[in-house]
């Protein structure tokens, strides 16, 4: 019982349906490295997969922001898809979901400093709409608090 683990590709190669998903896995890497130098700098970094559904193609980007400015570029890429020869008519973006969502760094948290406190209770003072003296006065007292 001296048996060794096998190797993933070892079991990919021996059924027919893991060899056609490896190769389409292969041909939708090729596409995206094909794809890559048509999308402007820096959404080509951002693009993480394509799927080519027929006459459509999926570009899944690493977040909402990217996918939106993506976009707006995606008529000018399905016209040089075309000069290319690929036959895509529209183009679909996605946002690939991660499992674990990013962590972002905040900064310091800023306090008012009580001088800008009094600056901004004197320019209340000379403010004549009521609701913006009273929203002005609110905020200059968070300055008092330090």
């Amino acid at each position: 019982m001296n048996q060794r683990p096998r190797l993933i590709t070892d079991l990919f190669k021996g059924k027919q349906s893991f060899r056609d998903l490896l190769a389409k896995s292969r041909e939708q890497a090729a596409l995206l490295q094909h794809i890559r130098p048509l999308i402007p700098a820096p959404l080509n970094i951002h693009c993480t997969a394509v799927v080519k559904k027929g006459p459509q193609l999926v570009i899944y980007v690493d977040s909402s922001t990217w996918a939106s400015r993506l976009r707006f570029s995606a008529r000018e890429i399905t016209r040089q898809l075309k000069s290319q020869g690929l036959a895509i008519d529209r183009i679909t973006v996605r946002v690939l979901i991660h499992s674990k969502p990013v962590a972002t760094k905040r900064g310091p948290i800023r306090q008012l400093t009580p001088d800008n406190a009094s600056i901004i209770n004197q320019t209340a003072e000379g403010i004549s709409d009521p609701q913006l003296r009273a929203a002005l006065k609110r905020l200059s007292r968070h300055g008092n608090k330090s």
